[in-house]
């Protein structure tokens, strides 16, 4: 049960003359004066007849009542305190050492991945070269096939003109022996296969040329 303690409201008349008949026998406010159950502590508190005069005239006046809330330990308001704090701010927790071999694993993981992006997209750069680069000997070799077919199509028909001619002067020279051909004829038919002899040749050089461009370029 809480104890209640009638509390009687003064007027500022009254406040002033208990001020000035005894000024040190109230420990408490002016504005509050506190009734008891106790004979003793009233007997304390109004020993003057006028005092107890001026409460046995005001007692018709309105009584409030003034309930003291129960003190909170300290120590429990401390520990509220603390929890409150220990709720807003959580704890920060070390880390333990499995997730730093963790984390220096994943870096390393991610780091040898980088690596060999790095080194994929350079073999990828290297091979589209090489690529190019074949494609390009692969069309000069075809070009280099096509012009060897044509110089063998002129040497073939090179070789044959000059087997016509050699029989020609054979022939020839088998008709001056019989018949008496005239020396003129046969420096002609000389002439001619001379003449044969260095297209033919000068046809191998040409030919050899290309040969070596074509191979110094691949």
């Amino acid at each position: 049960m809480q104890h209640h303690q009638p509390i009687i409201q003064l007027s500022d008349h009254v406040k002033s003359k208990i001020k000035d008949r005894e000024p040190g026998s109230f420990s408490r406010s002016s504005d509050e004066l506190i009734l008891s159950d106790h004979t003793n502590e009233d007997n304390e508190s109004f020993r003057s007849p006028s005092l107890q005069h001026l409460y046995r005239k005001r007692s018709s006046t309105f009584i409030t009542r003034h309930t003291q809330k129960p003190s909170i330990p300290e120590y429990a308001i401390v520990n509220k305190r603390n929890s409150c704090q220990s709720i807003r701010t959580p704890q920060r927790q070390e880390p333990c050492q499995e997730c730093f071999h963790r984390q220096n694993l994943i870096q390393s993981a991610n780091q040898q991945l980088l690596r060999a992006y790095s080194e994929n997209r350079r073999l990828t750069e290297q091979l589209r070269s090489f690529i190019s680069l074949n494609r390009q000997y692969e069309e000069d070799n075809l070009k280099l096939k096509q012009h060897l077919m044509k110089m063998n199509a002129y040497l073939e028909e090179y070789k044959t003109h000059f087997n016509q001619l050699k029989q020609t002067f054979i022939a020839e020279k088998n008709n001056q022996v019989q018949q008496g051909f005239d020396n003129d004829q046969l420096r002609r038919l000389r002439h001619e296969m001379h003449v044969c002899r260095q297209v033919v040749a000068s046809k191998q050089q040409e030919e050899q040329k290309n040969i070596d461009y074509f191979s110094r370029q691949q």
